[in-house]
């Protein structure tokens, strides 16, 4: 995984020299959220992607709206922390809301340009489409995490 980890350090260091060839001030922390969701998809899952360079990449922006405050999940944290002996139906109750927006927007196209997509819904589609995809392909010469975990799958209960 080093490797994949020097690439996206070149690309944050290519990225930073060339701000300081400006000689202006910027915002350094936009490009410390982009290198670091850039790291995380691609040792998380090997996925390749430009979010250093293209500030409009969908995995750079769903990861940047799942950590957004959301009204919704704040509401539901206050509700838990005032009644915490209730705790498993707050959850129930958000992961229930992401279930009907999701099923809203697939089904009644229309819903799409009314509601947003929940960024964590999205971020799982993805990760199980490449789950997915990995284990039909099978083992891949990229050494990533997600190769990692589905090499040590194993049927039996002990491994000698």
């Amino acid at each position: 995984m080093s490797p994949l980890i020097h690439h996206s350090i070149k690309m944050l260091m290519a990225k930073m020299a060339e701000q300081c060839s400006r000689d202006e001030p910027f915002d350094i922390y936009a490009y410390f959220k982009r290198f670091t969701m850039d790291t995380i998809w691609s040792c998380g899952f090997g996925l390749d992607t430009d979010m250093q360079n293209n500030v409009n990449d969908p995995y750079l922006l769903h990861s940047q709206r799942f950590f957004l405050p959301d009204k919704i999940r704040q509401s539901i944290l206050v509700l838990n922390r005032l009644i915490e002996e209730l705790s498993q139906v707050w959850v129930s109750i958000f992961l229930s809301l992401g279930i009907i927006r999701y099923w809203l927007r697939r089904y009644i196209p229309v819903t799409k340009w009314l509601i947003d997509e929940n960024p964590a819904t999205w971020v799982m589609k993805q990760a199980n489409e490449m789950i997915e995809k990995r284990k039909q392909i099978g083992h891949t010469r990229r050494t990533d995490l997600l190769q990692l975990m589905l090499d040590s799958i194993s049927d039996e209960d002990f491994i000698h």
